[in-house]
C-alpha cells in the first residue's frame, strides 16, 4: 500500500503525459505533418511585395554608382579619377560592409520573430537613409548614410528570397525566384531612367528617391503573412514545450541558428554557396559597378546622357538574364547553369573592357551580354541557396551565406580603387584584372553538392 501511494503522482504524471501527446496527435500537431499548400492569392501577393521591395533596393543600391563622380566630386573638391576613384570605393565599401552585418544580423532575427515583420523594418531604414543622403555636407557622413542603406538592403534582399522559395513549389519555384531577381535590374534600371531625366538637377534629387519605398511599407503592413513553412517551425517549437512541460522534462533548445549553418551537416553547402555568391558580388561590386565612371572617362565631361543609356542597356541584358534563369535550370540543371554564367559574364569583361576605346554601339552591345549573364548569377542563388537549409535556419543560412560573400566584395571595392589610382585611373584594366572573380565561380560551381538538382523545399 506505501508503495502504491508514492507511485500514485508518477503514475498520474505518465497518464498525463500520454493524454497530452495523444491530444497533440489527434489535432495533426505531432511536428511530423505535411506544410499546407499556400493559397493562390496569398503566393502572390507576396511575390508582388517581395518584388517592390527588391526592386527599390537596387534603385538605392545603384543611385551612388551613377552619381557617385558627381557626388564625390563636389564633396571633397577634387574632381581628377585617380583622387575620387579611392575615396569613392571606400564609400562603397562601407556601404557593403553594412550590407553584411544587416544580412547576417536580420538573418537570424527573422528565423526567430518572423519574415515578414523584419522585412518590414529593413525597408523603412534602407529607405530613410537613402533620403538622408541627400543631405550630406562631407564624404564621412555620406559614408555613414550609405552604411544604413546597406544595412537595410542586406537584411530584405535575403529575407525577401526566402519568403518566395517557401511561398512557391517545384518549378513555379524556380521562376518565382527568376521573376523576383529581376527586380534588381529594374531597380537598377529605374535609376539609371530617373538619373536620364533629372540627373542634371544634380546628385541629391536622386537621392531622395530613395525615400520611395516607405511608401512600400503600407503594402506590407497590411498584406504580407508568415510562410507556412516558418509557422510550422513555430508549431514545433509551441509542442515542444508542451511536451517537456507535461513530461516534466526540462526542454533543450536547438541551439543558435548561425551555428546551425556551419554544422557539419551544412558546412560543405555553405561554403559553396559563399563561393558562388563571392564570384557574383565582387564581380558586380569591384567590375561592373565601374561602368558609368568608366563611361564618363571615355567621353569626357558630365556624359549624363551616356552614363544613363551604357546603364539603361545593362540592365535590360540583366533584367532579360534574370527571367531566363528559371528556364536554363530546368535544362541545364543548377551546376551547368551557374558555370555557364560565371563564363559568359567573364567573357563579356574581357571583350568589352580589353577591346572597346570609344563610346557607341559596340560598347553597348557588350554591355548587354555582361548584364545578361552577371545579373543571371543572382537569379540562380535565389533559385538554389534557400533548397540547401531547413526551415528553422533557413532564413539564417541564405544571407550568412550570400551576404559573407560581400565581404570580400568590399575588400574588393578598397583595392579596386587602389588599382584604378595605380593604373593612371584606368577602370578598364582594373576591371579586367578583377573580372577573372567570375574563373573562380566557375570553378566553385564543381563542388556543388551531388543533391544540387534535387528540391528540397
Amino acid at each position: 500500500m506505501p508503495s502504491a501511494i508514492v507511485n500514485a503522482p508518477g503514475r498520474a504524471r505518465s497518464r498525463k503525459s500520454r493524454s497530452t501527446l495523444q491530444n497533440l496527435v489527434a489535432v495533426g500537431l505531432d511536428g511530423n505533418s505535411a506544410v499546407r499548400p499556400v493559397p493562390q492569392d496569398s503566393r502572390w501577393q507576396v511575390l508582388t511585395a517581395t518584388w517592390l521591395g527588391e526592386m527599390f533596393d537596387g534603385m538605392d543600391a545603384s543611385i551612388y554608382v551613377l552619381v557617385m563622380h558627381q557626388c564625390l566630386s563636389e564633396l571633397i573638391g577634387a574632381s581628377a579619377h585617380s583622387v575620387v576613384a579611392p575615396v569613392g570605393a571606400l564609400v562603397l565599401a562601407i556601404f557593403i560592409i553594412g550590407w553584411v552585418i544587416g544580412g547576417i544580423s536580420c538573418g537570424i532575427l527573422a528565423d526567430y520573430f518572423g519574415r515578414s515583420r523584419i522585412m518590414l523594418c529593413t525597408i523603412l531604414l534602407y529607405a530613410l537613409a537613402s533620403g538622408l543622403c541627400a543631405f550630406s555636407h562631407n564624404w564621412q557622413e555620406l559614408a555613414f548614410y550609405r552604411f544604413l542603406v546597406g544595412f537595410g538592403i542586406g537584411g530584405e534582399i535575403g529575407i525577401g528570397a526566402v519568403m518566395v522559395a517557401e511561398t512557391f513549389k517545384t518549378k513555379s519555384r524556380m521562376h518565382a525566384a527568376s521573376f523576383l531577381a529581376s527586380s534588381f535590374a529594374c531597380g537598377y534600371l529605374l535609376a539609371a531612367v530617373a538619373n536620364y531625366y533629372i540627373g542634371h538637377l544634380g546628385w541629391r534629387y536622386l537621392f531622395l528617391l530613395g525615400v520611395l519605398p516607405a511608401l512600400v511599407t503600407v503594402y506590407f503592413r497590411t498584406k504580407l503573412k508568415e510562410p507556412e513553412h516558418f509557422e510550422e517551425v513555430k508549431r514545433e517549437k509551441r509542442i515542444a514545450k508542451m511536451v517537456a512541460r507535461a513530461s516534466g522534462n526540462r526542454l533543450k533548445g536547438a541551439g543558435f541558428t548561425l551555428p546551425q549553418v556551419f554544422s557539419q551537416k551544412n558546412r560543405h553547402s555553405t561554403l559553396v554557396a559563399m563561393g558562388l555568391s563571392t564570384a557574383a558580388i565582387v564581380g558586380y561590386w569591384a567590375v561592373l559597378a565601374w561602368l558609368p565612371a568608366w563611361v564618363t572617362q571615355l567621353v569626357g565631361g558630365a556624359a549624363v546622357h551616356e552614363r544613363s543609356l551604357a546603364a539603361v542597356t545593362m540592365n535590360i541584358g540583366g533584367l532579360s538574364g534574370s527571367l531566363i534563369a528559371g528556364f536554363l535550370v530546368s535544362k541545364l540543371g543548377r551546376a551547368r547553369s551557374f558555370r555557364l554564367a560565371n563564363l559568359m559574364t567573364f567573357c563579356s569583361c574581357l571583350l568589352l573592357f580589353g577591346t572597346v576605346k570609344h563610346y557607341g554601339n559596340e560598347l553597348l552591345i557588350l554591355v548587354f551580354c555582361m548584364g545578361f549573364f552577371a545579373q543571371m548569377l543572382f537569379a540562380l542563388l535565389f533559385i538554389y541557396v534557400p533548397e540547401l537549409y531547413e526551415a528553422k535556419i533557413r532564413c539564417t543560412g541564405v544571407t550568412t551565406s550570400i551576404t559573407c560573400g560581400r565581404i570580400l566584395s568590399a575588400a574588393a571595392a578598397v583595392l579596386g580603387g587602389q588599382l584604378i589610382a595605380l593604373l593612371n585611373g584606368s577602370y578598364a584594366s582594373a576591371a579586367l584584372l578583377v573580372s577573372t572573380v567570375y574563373l573562380m565561380g566557375a570553378a566553385v560551381s564543381f563542388f556543388m553538392p551531388g543533391h544540387a538538382d534535387q528540391t528540397t523545399l
